[in-house]
């Protein structure tokens, strides 16, 4: 029987933020630890048979062995996240068909959205890969670069992901000139906020992290479009919460405010 592994990729390093996995988060996550709080709600979802938080930090795995998960060293010379999923879906054998990778500063994770993320796999002609999307709230989210924007087809897989606002709406000004306006909702439909949270087929994981970086990845700075450009499927579900990485102290001010308000 095919396995779900989940992984969740945490380093301590951070230019912006050093030490972001084990900040205290405060009282509306009950005071715990960024990555205990991603672990906790991975842990919620159905269908993830074994989860593992992957780091190269002592710290990192002390903290997550003393709250429960189970965890391990990995090669401090990974360059992405990616990479270092690879290694545990590689440890970890054949039996595990699906890899959930988690982004490890992603504290307000739903299960939910995970089992939608992992339900792309049903039937025959399952993608190779599967990601989320939200969507955008504003014009000035859009043109962040930041925010990366996906378009798809009619039955939900990528054509493309870029950093720039895709696709061009006519009747808007030119993203080229400065402000872009989008002055209503029917025109703000048209984008698609990705969520990083990626779900792989064992072999087209351990594949694509064997390629170079693509021309296009390497313009855009997306490692997903090392998959496109390899021809590979990539399902895109609509998230059922609103993304908020923290990338900064600041960042996690905003995020006491969405937890306020999804409660």
């Amino acid at each position: 029987m095919s396995l779900v592994l989940g992984v969740i990729p945490v380093r301590y390093g951070s230019t912006r933020f050093p030490g972001k996995p084990l900040t205290v988060l405060g009282d509306p996550f009950d005071n715990r630890t960024m990555i205990e709080e991603v672990w906790r709600r991975a842990s919620a979802a159905r269908g993830i048979d074994r989860l593992i938080v992957a780091t190269d930090d002592q710290r990192i795995l002390d903290a997550a062995t003393r709250f429960g998960a189970e965890a391990t060293m990995t090669s401090s010379e990974h360059t992405s996240g990616t990479d270092r999923v690879a290694e545990v879906a590689r440890d970890a054998g054949e039996q595990y068909s699906v890899i959930i990778n988690i982004q490890g500063d992603e504290p307000l994770l739903t299960s939910r959205s995970q089992e939608l993320l992992l339900g792309s796999f049903q039937g025959d002609a399952s993608p190779e890969m599967a990601t989320l999307w939200e969507p955008f709230e504003s014009a000035s989210e859009v043109l962040d670069p930041n925010n990366v924007k996906v378009v798809m087809d009619g039955s939900g897989k990528a054509l493309y992901f870029s950093r720039s606002p895709i696709p061009y709406v006519r009747g808007t000004q030119s993203p080229m000139q400065s402000p872009m306006t989008l002055d209503s909702p029917a025109q703000l439909e048209h984008f698609r906020k990705h969520q990083g949270i990626y779900a792989y087929r064992r072999d087209a994981l351990l594949n694509l992290t064997g390629m170079p970086p693509s021309p296009l990845e390497r313009a855009e700075g997306l490692e997903q479009l090392r998959a496109l450009e390899a021809g590979y499927r990539i399902h895109v579900v609509k998230s059922d919460f609103r993304s908020q990485s923290v990338d900064t102290p600041k960042d996690l001010e905003r995020l006491s405010r969405l937890m306020l308000e999804a409660e």
